[in-house]
Parts: C-alpha cells; sequence; structure tokens
C-alpha cells in the first residue's frame, strides 16, 4: 500500500484517541494559512521535530503505520520515553505485547518505570497479559476467538481513556495503542470506527495526543486508507529490505495537523541504544 502521492484520498483530519493540557513547555506554531495558535508537544527526537515544525499538535491523534516487523513499537517507546522526560502523563494500551515486555523496553531507555507509575503519570492497560489469561481459564471450553472478542471490548478501552482523561491535575496526556491491528481483524470496521468517533471527543475534552500503530499488509488496504483519513498525522515505516544484518528502515511524515508535510524519507537503524535517524533525506 502507499499512502503517499495525490491519488492517496486524504480527508479532513478525525482524532483517534485522547490528548494533554497544555503546559508551560508546549511550543506554539502560527501556520501562514491560520490565524489560529496551535500548541505542538515536542517529540524530543530531532528529526521528527523538525519535519513536524515543533511536534504534534494538541489535540491529535497519530496514526504510525508501516508492516510487522518495520520498528514501530521501538519508535513509539522512544516517544514515551521523551513524553516522560518531559513531564507528561502517559496512558499505554499493551495489546501486542504484555505490559512486562514493554516496561523492560522503556527500562533500557534508563526510565525508571515502577517510580513514575507511583507517582500516578504512567498507566498500563494489559490487554495482552487479560487475553492470555481468558484463554488459560477457558480453554477448551471457548473458541479462541470468543475469548478475544470477549477481552478486547470497546466499553473498556473507554472505561480507562475516559478516567485517564478526566483525572485532575496531570500534565499533557498521551494515550498510545500498541496496536489497533487486532480490533480490525476480530471486529467488523464500521464497530471499530464507532469506537474511533467516541474517543474523538475524549481527544478534545483531554486535549491529549494519540498514537495508534496499525500494522499494514495484514488488513484490507481499504481499512488502512480509512485509518490514513481519519488520523490528523500520519507515519509511514517502511523495513530496509536485502540487508538481513542490520533492522531498520525509512520513515516519511505524510502529514501532521492542519498542514500537509512534503516529507522526504530518513533512514533509520533499530540498536540496542534505541532507533537512530540519519540526518540526511533519502534522495
Amino acid at each position: 500500500m502507499s499512502l503517499t502521492g495525490a491519488d492517496s484520498g486524504y480527508k479532513p483530519p478525525f482524532e483517534l484517541g485522547l490528548v494533554p493540557v497544555l503546559s508551560r513547555s508546549a511550543s506554539l506554531k502560527r501556520s501562514a494559512e491560520d490565524h489560529r495558535i496551535e500548541a505542538l508537544q515536542p517529540t524530543g527526537i530531532p528529526i521528527l521535530d523538525k519535519v513536524t515544525g515543533g511536534g504534534f499538535p494538541r489535540p491529535s491523534a497519530i496514526a504510525l503505520m508501516g508492516p510487522i516487523g518495520s520498528g514501530k513499537s521501538s519508535l513509539v517507546r522512544e516517544l514515551v520515553t521523551n513524553f516522560i522526560r518531559q513531564g507528561c502523563s502517559l496512558l499505554y494500551y499493551c495489546i501486542d505485547d504484555p505490559a512486562d515486555i514493554v516496561k523492560l523496553g522503556l527500562e533500557d531507555h534508563h526510565i525508571a518505570v515502577d517510580k513514575i507509575e507511583q507517582e500516578g503519570r504512567l498507566e498500563f492497560v494489559d490487554m495482552f497479559s487479560l487475553g492470555a489469561q481468558k484463554l488459560a481459564e477457558s480453554l477448551p471450553k471457548m473458541d479462541p476467538s470468543e475469548i478475544l472478542e470477549e477481552t478486547l471490548r470497546f466499553q473498556d478501552l473507554l472505561a480507562y481513556g475516559r478516567s485517564f482523561a478526566l483525572k485532575p491535575g496531570m500534565g499533557p496526556k498521551i494515550i498510545v495503542m500498541d496496536s489497533i491491528t487486532p480490533f480490525f481483524l476480530l471486529t467488523e470496521a464500521r464497530k471499530v470506527f464507532q469506537y474511533v468517533q467516541v474517543m474523538r471527543f475524549a481527544t478534545r475534552i483531554a486535549r491529549a495526543v494519540t498514537i495508534a500503530i496499525l500494522h499494514t499488509e495484514v488488513v484490507d488496504e481499504s481499512l488502512e486508507n480509512a485509518t490514513a483519513n481519519l488520523a490528523d498525522g500520519v507515519i509511514e515505516m517502511k523495513k530496509r529490505t536485502g540487508e538481513i544484518l542490520l533492522k531498520g528502515g525509512t520513515m516519511k511524515v505524510l502529514r501532521i495537523g492542519r498542514n500537509p508535510i512534503m516529507s522526504r524519507g530518513y533512514f533509520y537503524q533499530i540498536t540496542q541504544q534505541g532507533i537512530v535517524f540519519s540526518n540526511s533525506p533519502v534522495i
């Protein structure tokens, strides 16, 4: 699937999730075409902040799209680390991996996860482990697909999100959904997009940034395009091919906020220290 080009069919933006309260450290940007001031949350990744004009708008929903193994979760954990260091409060839906694995990934970035959880600035919704527990309890009485449908219930996600969005006295709010792919695989697309619609209101209330991962080449291409059209921002990651020993690829920012971005791709490499970007765009 290609998300670039004149035939991409992008429509006006739409939110996928929740986002933060204005902070003193937030950047402000004035568009040449728009008199309104847009609050930005810096990503802490120099290349990404440069391409986006200072960070992710608040509120907004960012779709991070790419094939399996392209480094989307690595990028998200780098972003989460930077947001936490900026004083943000963060809700992390662990859907593809258990929360323990996600916590280890953050600790590799020298984040004191337990301490920040105790402060109330970091919360995990461990959907993966909940599904595994129900599977162990219910087999062979239930079909695995029924167990997953019962585990990944939209009302539960909305309840967690609402509680997080309405918490008083918190800094800028970030919500991560890693990933939304299982919803499309297990539920009618119409219901998924209805859920997205409800999350839109919560996003406005919380003035949060939501980052939702979608695996391309797994769900139908029409769903990929619809997700890209509904998001306020789209980042595309593609795996590098032909170099087995090097984990990495190319990242493009296709759109952020009200302004389309003509971004060239930037090479990145996934290392033990995190994700490292090239300073020069791909020609």
